[in-house]
């Protein structure tokens, strides 16, 4: 997805901060509500998969279920283009792979 686009008529689609097997994720800004947010968006190749769509679609009502200071909040979802996305909370700082990279972690954190 290239930076500018607008999403849900609200989210602007800034820079991908990660990659992962189904889906890609952006910082994008929300511009109803003034604020930073990550939008996972399925790629287009899983999209056209119904069990893929499926499951990526019980993930969004699964975490919105879930109030917890160690877990994301959802915002929203919706479909661009025939790709789905899902609005969650944007939390800044180094990713697990980061700290890895370093050594291994003490186990509280």
């Amino acid at each position: 997805m290239d930076a500018g686009t607008v999403i849900g008529g609200r989210y602007r689609i800034d820079d991908r901060i990660g990659r992962g097997g189904m889906a890609d994720v952006y910082v994008a800004h929300d511009e109803r509500l003034e604020r930073l947010v990550a939008v996972k968006v399925l790629r287009p190749d899983m999209a056209m998969q119904a069990d893929v769509r499926q499951r990526f679609e019980s993930e969004a009502r699964s975490a919105a279920r879930l109030s917890h200071p160690n877990v994301v909040t959802v915002y929203d979802t919706g479909e661009h283009a025939g790709e789905p996305y899902i609005v969650m909370e944007l939390i800044e700082g180094d990713t697990l792979a980061d700290r890895l990279a370093h050594g291994p972690v003490d186990e509280p954190w």
